[in-house]
């Protein structure tokens, strides 16, 4: 009931000056009690949205000025950081500032919060660590947003993919590294040992024939086109180059076999789907729920996927690429912006502060498998039910190995062209001395 009638009088379905209905007609219409209605009236009434008039009813309050804030986010929030229930929270905390979201498209994102930044259209916009190098890189587009006060709370890590100059331009609200997630049934019917921080890629891909062979089913999945997925290959390799006679970029030994390593895992079809869609990640988390595959490369934002289901998986560190080999995996983050010339800028920042407070932040720790930005919430114990995995804190001891999109030293164009050559190449279109030469090209365009 409370809930209904704070929303209602927020975004002004129910006008200043208006009654609600009587207490008997709301006991009757939520199916509570009086004494439950009275309490529940009494909340609204301490938040400033109503006042009580004896003998005539419960008013809207008349001299209550709420403020909209319009926040650009992508929709796979609700599910990565329960956002209906933040805002919510953030309502109720904050009754004189309503947050509408609107959706952004994924694929579209940074150009669509450009162009509604500079219009005036947006308030506040989520981004990802990517999107937000991708914002960087247009130094126009970065002006928009408010540099932000550092919060010494938050995992330094998170907050590092929101850096420019030594400004602060997004809030963190959540990381996570891209992962290893395994099915324990699977392994233990085959009678395999689980994955551990010593496997390689080459242990992987002897474990996948193994499973293959035990269960019939494919042994291994992820998109390879991801933008999320093939760059982990490449940190992996440290994108080593070198220089023949005459002084010209060439590709080096290390990132030559992490390529041919990445294609043979791609290409070998007894182990892994022939079966590339593009990049949504979700196909991978939907053939994993379905047990269709035994091991995925995910993130701890697609295991809330499992969190309700009866589901025996667990999770470990991304392979090496080769034994004794430095430990590196991707980490993706999720911030919020606000934007520099918002009317409202006061209710935006504040919205933006509140999603990183301990309050929000706890919001992400007891309902997601999420790791939350904010490092005393993230490392506390919960008492929920959720089908957390049992080496869920095994992030903590992952930070040395984490590194961004941006420390590849190229542009997320050259990023993205770097997947159409990928597919070109696992397609039989050109050759590996054709996806090398690219690559080499873009690497030749960053360093000038």
């Amino acid at each position: 009931m409370v809930s209904t009638l704070r929303s209602e009088i927020i975004n002004g379905t129910r006008k200043p000056g208006t009654y609600l209905p009587a207490e008997s007609a709301l006991a009757k219409q939520f199916r509570i009690s009086n004494k439950s209605v009275r309490k529940g009236l009494d909340e609204l009434v301490a938040e400033g949205l109503i006042v009580k008039i004896d003998r005539v009813g419960s008013m809207v309050s008349k001299d209550r000025q709420v403020v909209t804030v319009n926040f650009g986010c992508n929709p796979s929030l609700t599910d990565d950081i329960q956002m209906t229930e933040l805002l919510e929270a953030f309502h109720r905390k904050h009754p004189g500032i309503r947050v509408r979201a609107i959706p952004l498209d994924f694929f579209e994102h940074v150009s669509s919060a450009g162009e509604m930044l500079s219009s005036g259209l947006l308030d506040v916009v989520s981004f990802s660590n990517s999107q937000f190098q991708e914002l960087v890189e247009n130094d126009e587009r970065l002006s928009l947003l408010e540099p932000l006060e550092p919060d010494e709370g938050i995992y330094p890590i998170a907050s590092e993919a929101f850096r420019c100059d030594g400004r602060l331009y997004a809030r963190a609200v959540s990381f996570s590294p891209v992962v290893l997630c395994y099915n324990k049934a699977h392994f233990r019917e085959a009678g395999l040992p689980e994955p551990d921080s010593y496997w390689t890629w080459d242990d992987l891909v002897e474990t996948a024939q193994k499973l293959t062979a035990h269960g019939g089913r494919h042994s291994v999945y992820f998109v390879p086109a991801s933008l999320n997925r093939y760059s982990l290959f490449l940190l992996q390799s440290g994108m080593e180059t070198s220089r023949d006679a005459e002084g010209r970029v060439r590709i080096g030994p290390k990132l030559a076999y992490s390529l041919r390593k990445f294609s043979d895992i791609v290409n070998d079809h007894d182990i892994f789907p022939k079966y590339f869609s593009g990049t949504n990640e979700d196909d991978s988390v939907s053939l994993f729920m379905q047990e269709k595959v035994s091991m995925i490369l995910t993130t701890y934002f697609s295991l809330n996927a499992f969190k309700s289901l009866p589901l025996e998986y667990d999770i470990s560190p991304v392979p090496l690429l080769r034994r004794g080999g430095e430990q590196k995996t991707l980490l993706l983050s999720i911030g919020v912006g606000v934007n520099r010339l918002a009317k409202e800028k006061e209710a935006a920042l504040t919205f933006a502060d509140f999603l990183a407070s301990q309050e929000a932040q706890l919001v992400i720790r007891e309902k997601t498998t999420s790791i939350p930005a904010r490092k005393l919430v993230a490392e506390q114990g919960t008492t929920d039910a959720l089908n957390r995995p049992a080496r869920y804190l095994m992030y903590r001891e992952l930070f040395p190995s984490f590194m961004y999109h941006k420390d590849l030293g190229l542009s997320i164009p050259s990023l993205k062209s770097i997947s159409n050559r990928l597919k070109e190449y696992w397609s039989g279109i050109s050759d590996e001395r054709d996806l090398h030469m690219r690559l080499e090209e873009l690497i030749i365009e960053s360093n000038s």
